[in-house]
């Protein structure tokens, strides 16, 4: 990026939409109070300082300020010092070529661009678009689409953002040039923030390969059936959308709308429980969206990972390995979209801003409980991101028809994303590799105290958030806080486990800590016991909730395992056998999460010997010879492993 802009040009008309790549709102929506009346281009008629003369760059300042941003960088002021240029055979003003078409050419193009939300469909206008900042990209871009694609400028890129403030901004705090485009968005602190703006054309947004499937007629004519289950039962539970963008006519083609559809299903009395040509609709046009991304490209992803864990499967485990995958190539779109960062000092619609820490915070829990529940390193960390947690305000208490809903559906997402920061910080004290080795030199009496401070913040949570969540859908028909409390008996689990790991036998605290955990797996199995109509019926958190009951049941073993006393070794055993069968009846009514779980918890028990047999079609503790002694079995786990060769399973 050079210092030296070139001038804006007129030349290409272009269409955009900036407001669904989102960042580009937090201009378009700016009422004119906060627009940048500062020197906006080069001009004769103000003068630079001297810094900007000799560099020979545009002198640029905000409104009302003395000191040009060059100064401002090298902490200097403006001086005015140095004599005027003399400006030998200056043309009058109107004899400059150019100059009438260049000023009609600015102010004639004002129509408002028309937003795309998903591959090769035209969404309603939004009311918020500024079509002055449409205006400003149909000039200056030689792409055909009309696609512009948004990637926010990183502190430590080669884009540097302090280079970048010195860029010749227009009144909507956009530079533009030919081919690429700068978005400057007004923050609150110094720290400069810019989104580089360019075209699509090296994209090929709708290859020829991309579904032409008309999603509208496939579920015709259970549409606006489906559509309004989703908000009464998915969104009840999992509130990421905004009820009142949907209230106008559906467009077919829409990867948003055709996995609320299927999600919806299942609990849609009066249509199919799924839908075959919108599953295949989804899978192929949903990896060609996110070669662009937008805000709604974001939203489907997420929700699609709770169809595909609900999706009868074979292997439990290399379904949710791929889910894990997944979430990382989402958190990459979301970092590429300035979603990390906090919205709250942008000049955003409150509903678009809202959005933005929805969608941040449905990613952070995500990621939160699936590094948990594999066994992998988190994705996110409270460092790279600003982004406030989410209130009641960031929620619409409307439905979709506009009647009131009210805010249970709001504290099921800021309940989990509480619960998540803990769960966060539980996995950096705790299980990370630097976190075991410095667990092992730390004192007893400081790791107490770290127990200490999660008990703490955790009876905070109960109290602040789990309550207020029971209490809110204590006379609901369906009732899906289970997801959070389930949740919640995990967080207590988890600190319990690692510090009984840590701490010795011989210790005085030992046999509390161990009572401590064991009134909570009362608490866990009772909970599986009332599991009433009113929660089984709702939405569960996808794919959380089957490793919830998975990660319980580990626990159990774990803990029958370190016992001493044969009264311990009985109690545990018998809390084995009798969680197991309540999952079972519980797998058996038809609720996945606990079918998974137990089928999970089958093949360790298995694997410890406590059980004969194997379960599926693999081999497990010791079962992959056959009867005869005469080698492995064929298609064993160990027959394959024994085929790679010395230590084979590294080659996995």
């Amino acid at each position: 990026m050079s210092l030296y802009p070139p001038p804006l040009t007129n030349s290409h008309p272009i269409t955009t939409t900036m407001n669904q790549h989102m960042p580009l709102q937090a201009s378009c929506t700016a009422p004119q109070a906060q627009v940048n009346v500062g020197r906006k281009y080069k001009s004769r008629k103000e003068r630079p300082c001297d810094a900007c003369r000799k560099r020979k760059i545009c002198c640029t300042r905000d409104a009302y300020e003395k000191d040009c941003s060059l100064c401002k960088t090298r902490g200097e002021s403006c001086k005015y010092v140095l004599p005027p240029n003399v400006r030998r055979g200056r043309a009058a003003p109107s004899s400059r070529p150019g100059t009438a078409m260049s000023t009609g050419s600015a102010s004639s193009s004002t129509s408002t661009p028309v937003p795309r939300s998903s591959r090769g469909t035209q969404a309603p206008r939004r009311q918020n678009a500024n079509p002055e900042f449409g205006a400003e990209l149909r000039r200056g871009s030689a792409s055909g689409s009309g696609e512009w694609i948004c990637q926010f400028v990183g502190l430590s890129g080669d884009q540097d953002p302090y280079v970048l403030r010195h860029c010749s901004f227009n009144a909507l705090n956009c530079y533009k040039a030919p081919d690429w485009a700068i978005l400057r968005v007004k923050g609150g602190d110094d720290i400069p923030l810019h989104f580089t703006v360019t075209p699509d054309s090296h994209l090929e947004a709708q290859p020829s390969w991309y579904p032409r499937t008309d999603t509208e007629a496939v579920v015709r004519p259970h549409g606006e059936e489906l559509l309004r289950t989703y908000f009464e039962v998915v969104h009840t539970s999992y509130p990421l959308l905004d009820p009142g963008r949907f209230r106008e006519q559906p467009r077919t083609g829409d990867v948003l709308r055709a996995i609320m559809y299927n999600l919806a299903a299942p609990f849609c009395p009066t249509s199919p429980s799924n839908f075959k040509p919108l599953e295949d609709f989804v899978n192929q046009a949903l990896p060609t969206t996110t070669q662009s991304p937008l805000l709604e490209t974001l939203e489907a992803t997420i929700l699609h990972l709770h169809h595909t864990s609900s999706l009868p499967t074979t292997n439990s485990t290399a379904l949710h390995t791929s889910l894990y995958s997944t979430l990382g190539s989402l958190i990459g779109l979301a970092h590429s979209l300035g979603l990390n960062l906090s919205p709250t000092t942008w000049a955003l619609t409150p509903s678009d801003r809202s959005r933005r820490i929805r969608i941040w915070w449905a990613l952070y829990t995500h990621d939160a409980f699936l590094s948990l529940l594999l066994g992998r390193p988190s994705y996110l960390n409270s460092e790279n991101h600003s982004v406030p947690l989410p209130t009641l305000e960031d929620f619409s208490h409307l439905g979709l028809q506009g009647e009131e809903i009210g805010f249970g559906p709001a504290r099921m997402l800021i309940s989990m994303s509480h619960l998540a920061v803990i769960i966060s910080d539980l996995l950096s004290t705790f299980y990370t590799l630097s976190a075991t080795s410095r667990l092992k030199t730390l004192p007893i009496p400081t790791l107490l105290s770290q127990m200490s401070t999660f008990q703490d913040r955790l009876n905070t949570f109960y109290t602040s958030h789990l309550r207020p969540l029971c209490a809110a859908f204590s006379s609901s028909l369906l009732d899906p806080s289970g997801s959070v409390i389930l949740a919640f008996y995990t967080a207590e689990i988890v600190l319990y486990r690692a510090i009984l790991r840590i701490l010795p036998i011989e210790e005085e605290m030992y046999a509390d800590v161990r009572e401590r955990a064991r009134s909570v797996v009362v608490n866990v199995v009772g909970f599986t016991e009332k599991l009433h109509v009113s929660r089984l019926r709702s939405f569960w958190w996808n794919p959380i909730t089957p490793l919830l009951f998975s990660l319980h049941g580990t626990f159990l073993y774990h803990q029958l395992l370190t016992s001493v006393s044969p009264h311990d070794i009985s109690w545990w055993s018998t809390t084995i056998s009798h969680y197991r069968a309540l999952l079972k009846l519980q797998a058996q009514s038809g609720f996945l999460g606990a079918s998974l779980a137990c089928e999970r918890m089958e093949r360790l028990a298995v694997g410890m010997g406590l059980e004969d047999g194997a379960v599926g079609e693999i081999g497990i503790g010791g079962g992959g010879r056959n009867r005869k002694g005469e080698g492995w079995v064929e298609g064993s786990a160990e027959e394959w492993i024994v085929r790679q060769g010395h230590e084979g399973m590294l080659l996995c």
